[in-house]
């Protein structure tokens, strides 16, 4: 049996690395984020070990990742020898027993007893492994106990290690191949394949239970002098999972209605694909015959992501009720992705008073005097004055501040009022407990 063991000097994508030497053997595994394992005795007759050294360099390189590649006679002896960058087993350092007994790092027990293995015949001037293969089985038995037969058995490679399964991710994806010259890059033919191909994706999406988050378009023009950029990929990270094809493409055309303005296609497109790069599960049930509300979820989150890929990510957010009763700490913003929604009893909305369209953030302090009313400095003749509307109050629980300099912190003692103001613009207005007063806002 032959084992290439490939160490990285760095935590890297072991998966991915997975998928790219799949195309030499179909029997792989990994260990972590560090080594990838490829068995290569039963197709020894497709290439040579020296080709497959040079391939592994080549693919490594394209994946920017630093690895050190060893081939043994079995798992375990390819993996000490990258690990420890060594040419021969009997050049490694005793620690490396640990990885010769549990390659794989599954039994911290094992690991202990096989650490102190190490540590006594550390004392005893035993420091590689080829000092510790001269030492006989039945010495190691007489002092380790099984551990120590352990230990003999792995060394000598006398004990067979099964390789965990390891099978490559399923990808969902879409392609088709247009025919030479059919069209050079307009808008229309690419969206009306990509609404096929969406259609497809979602289907299959449906059948596993799962939604999109993630989608990866390439769209592939004939490769000239002229074009160097002939492959464009786009990359979707939508703000909520993707349920339908129809909401997805609006935010598909907008992105690449961008792009074609910005880099216009050059040479005639030759083929599209559609990838599908993250998904999430969701709970399969029966439809709701009774509301709607489902589909007006699914509305609102296609909105949400049509706006982040119009505005960007950090400009929209929602706005998330608090338990604090002063208006302008009633609400926070909520840049996360709204996969659930709090439903509100529509009852309590009809006890509210009405909102104001525009809330300042710190209520602005004002002058009330015969009829007027003074906003920094500047008079305003009061057309109509309505009763209180509202009235707040707070507890000394919630440590009221007093007012210094006309800033407003934790005052809850409040009493609302609606005015209107000449050019019939209503604003509203607060006293506070010393009769002071300040706008909160205005009525759209």
């Amino acid at each position: 049996m032959r084992v290439v063991c490939i160490w990285l000097l760095e935590n890297g994508p072991t998966n991915k690395l997975a998928d790219l030497f799949m195309r030499y053997s179909p029997q792989i595994c990994i260990r972590g984020e560090r080594a990838l394992f490829v068995e290569i005795e039963k197709c020894r007759n497709l290439y040579s070990e020296e080709t497959f050294l040079a391939r592994a360099q080549v693919l490594l390189t394209r994946a920017k990742q630093k690895a050190v590649v060893r081939i043994g006679r079995d798992l375990t002896d390819a993996l000490t020898l990258a690990k420890f960058q060594k040419n021969v087993i009997e050049d490694l350092p005793l620690a490396a027993l640990v990885d010769f007994v549990d390659p794989f790092c599954r039994d911290e027990v094992v690991q202990k007893s096989v650490f102190n293995l190490i540590t006594a015949f550390t004392d005893l001037g035993i420091k590689t492994i080829g000092d510790f293969k001269k030492i006989s089985a039945p010495q190691l038995v007489s002092r380790f106990g099984v551990i120590g037969r352990f230990c003999y058995n792995r060394v000598h490679f006398q004990d067979f290690i099964n390789w965990p399964i390891w099978t490559p991710e399923e990808v969902i994806e879409e392609k088709k191949e247009f025919p030479y010259f059919e069209f050079y890059g307009e808008l229309e033919p690419i969206l009306f394949e990509l609404k096929t191909q969406l259609d497809q994706i979602f289907a299959r999406l449906f059948a596993r239970g799962q939604r999109m988050t993630g989608l990866q378009i390439k769209i592939r023009c004939e490769k000239l002098s002229t074009h160097p950029n002939f492959i464009r990929t786009l990359d979707f990270d939508f703000f909520v999972p993707q349920s339908s094809a129809k909401g997805t493409l609006r935010i598909v055309k907008e992105r690449m209605t961008r792009e074609f303005e910005r880099r216009p296609i050059l040479s005639p497109i030759e083929g599209v694909l559609s990838r599908v790069s993250k998904t999430v599960p969701i709970s399969s049930s029966q439809k709701n015959i009774f509301n709607n509300d489902e589909e007006k979820f699914e509305q609102i989150f296609s909105i949400h992501n049509q706006l982040v890929e119009l505005l960007g990510k950090d400009n929209i957010f929602q706005a998330v009720l608090t338990e604090d009763r002063r208006p302008e700490k009633s609400w926070v913003k909520q840049f996360e992705a709204p996969h659930s929604v709090n439903v509100v009893n529509p009852d309590f909305f009809e006890r509210l008073p009405e909102r104001t369209t525009y809330l300042f953030k710190q209520p602005v302090k004002i002058e009330v005097k015969a009829g007027f009313l003074f906003i920094k400095k500047k008079r305003y003749r009061i057309l109509n004055w309505d009763h209180q509307i509202e009235k707040i109050s707070g507890g000394w629980y919630e440590k009221p501040e007093t007012i210094k300099d006309g800033e407003i912190k934790n005052i809850f003692d409040r009493s609302y009022y609606a005015v209107e103001l000449e050019g019939h613009q209503r604003v509203s207005v607060f006293q506070t407990p010393n009769r002071d007063y300040y706008m909160h806002g205005y009525y759209g």
